[in-house]
């Protein structure tokens, strides 16, 4: 049995999941097409934050449920996620570099060079979804422990 707080892991995933469809529905094949058209490229962008956000609800859920300390920013909540083994190191700097990303399209630290984000949008999903199988993994052996 699921307790409420792998339910509620679950409910982020399936959130995170819908995002990075929508991106990918968004996100056109080719530079031109998204550099021309401001509504496609903001789209692209809210799509590509709420997936970081979701990704960073999963982060804090799981460093909630397990104690694992106060994360003093967001990149830290990944970086506990590693220190107590639930992601790997490998991920970790991948994702960091997203929430940097997502952190300079919200709060617009600079000005967003459009082709740079077009690449990092194509490139970087493949870590969401990296993500989502290794935390799939630990609810599923969380699940199995609390069975034993």
């Amino acid at each position: 049995m699921i307790n409420l707080d792998n339910n509620r892991l679950q409910e982020k995933i399936d959130e995170l999941e819908n995002y990075l469809r929508e991106l990918e529905e968004y996100l056109p094949e080719q530079e031109e097409d998204y550099l021309n058209n401001g509504l496609r490229k903001r789209a692209c962008e809210r799509a590509f934050q709420l997936a970081c956000e979701n990704l960073l609800d999963i982060c804090n859920l799981i460093i909630s449920e397990k104690g694992f300390g106060m994360p003093s920013d967001s990149k830290d909540s990944i970086r506990k996620l590693v220190e107590n083994r639930v992601l790997p190191a490998s991920l970790s700097t991948r994702l960091e570099e997203l929430v940097g990303f997502r952190n300079l399209l919200v709060h617009q630290y600079g000005r967003v060079d459009d082709s740079r984000a077009f690449s990092h949008l194509h490139l970087e999903s493949k870590d969401f979804y990296e993500f989502i199988e290794i935390i799939d993994a630990y609810i599923e052996h969380e699940t199995e422990r609390r069975q034993e």
